[in-house]
């Protein structure tokens, strides 16, 4: 079992990000109590199983102040046993990397950081809208360094609006310098609902090439792995094993626990989420009510989200899976592979079908042709 909670409060709205998130603290009195009442809700969701997990997203967690995070931190304790070596991960933001926050974070028992620096290029994060400068970023991370953090995640993005290749490599240089265990490395991608999906549409957002793009992914990939970090998902890398243990049980389909608004949870059989908007979500827990929407999987789902989630991973999907496809096309799945195979788009390893880093770059393709097509009369199931 993991455990995700949902802190939907920013500094400001990113261009790029399509997340549930208001640049607002305006209700973030009142949310606290809410998400303290969904807690006590939703304790039995995964029975008495035990956390292996927590995870502070958003939204910016390290947005909230220390009595705040002390008091979601309170309540989660009072409700789940986290046994001793739980990974316990917050999101922060450069600019909160002070030394008070980090020695009470530490305190509070995060042993993880994910740091959203995206570049160290103050013209590309103002025209991103990012809320920190890349002297803020060093400093902060300076600061994680001297605070005694051992595992530490930091994000990039490649293919931002004026970026060149050339403030990719600074960016990795940089990097060098401090303790960093775990880099995200994305492809930028317009989300639905953020301002970049605005700027395109009426023609104002110039980006580099998407081929361009590519190659620099792989170009970044290669440097990172002489470096010692491991390419173990699409998007991620780690050194000395220092994998995201929270999102890769996402990828491997264990259960998990979404709380606070637009969170979504898992339970092997079924998948719910809140509601996205903060007021419906505060106002109906005030009412002792969560308000949520819930799928059950059809066996032609759990079979899909088996094949999107695994294969993105270094560790692959099980080949003996696709010889028990539902429905009645296992041999085209096995013409599929054998193609894929072929294009060195993927290998076969261990009784394992892994994708390989070309096969990562046309995974969609990939997902798409392998997915399987049914109905609630075939495998059952339904949307409430």
């Amino acid at each position: 079992m993991s455990v995700y909670v949902h802190i939907p409060f920013c500094r400001s709205k990113c261009h790029y990000c399509g997340f549930y998130s208001l640049a607002s603290s305006t209700r973030k009195e009142a949310f606290l109590p809410a998400l303290e009442r969904e807690m006590e809700l939703r304790t039995a969701y995964l029975g008495k199983t035990v956390p292996e997990t927590l995870y502070l997203g958003g939204g910016t967690p390290s947005f909230l102040s220390i009595p705040e995070l002390e008091r979601v931190v309170s309540a989660l304790h009072k409700h789940y046993a986290f046994p001793v070596g739980t990974e316990r991960t917050l999101e922060a933001n450069p600019e909160d990397l002070t030394p008070d926050r980090l020695g009470a974070w530490k305190a509070l028992g995060f042993n993880r950081l994910s740091i959203g620096i995206q570049t160290f290029d103050d013209a590309v994060l103002k025209r991103i809208g990012r809320s920190h400068s890349a002297a803020q970023a060093i400093a902060g991370l300076e600061q994680v360094a001297a605070a005694g953090y051992e595992n530490v995640s930091v994000d990039l993005i490649l293919g931002l609006p004026g970026s060149a290749s050339a403030h990719v490599w600074a960016d990795l240089e940089l990097l060098d310098r401090f303790p960093v265990s775990h880099l995200s490395v994305y492809m930028l991608g317009i989300d639905p609902g953020s301002v970049f999906e605005k700027q395109q549409a009426a023609g104002k957002l110039s980006l580099p090439a998407e081929e361009e793009t590519v190659a620099l992914f792989l170009h970044v990939s290669e440097r990172l792995k002489e470096r010692g970090f491991e390419h173990y998902e699409i998007s991620n890398f780690a050194r000395n094993q220092a994998y995201s243990r929270h999102n890769t049980r996402y990828w491997q389909q264990k259960p998990y626990l979404g709380l606070g608004p637009s969170a979504h949870s898992y339970d092997g059989a079924s998948r719910q989420w809140n509601s996205s908007r903060l007021n419906t979500y505060i106002d109906s827990l005030n009412k002792g009510i969560l308000i949520f929407e819930r799928e059950e999987l059809t066996c032609f789902d759990r079979y899909n989200e088996y094949v999107m989630t695994s294969l993105r991973t270094m560790w692959g999907a099980e080949w003996d899976v696709f010889k028990n496809t539902p429905g009645d096309i296992a041999p085209n799945q096995e013409e599929r592979l054998a193609f894929y195979i072929e294009n060195d788009w993927a290998k076969k390893e261990a009784g394992r079908f892994i994708l390989t880093e070309a096969g990562w770059l046309v995974s969609d393709r990939i997902f798409s042709e392998l997915f399987v097509v049914g109905d609630a009369a075939s495998g059952g199931g339904k949307k409430e």
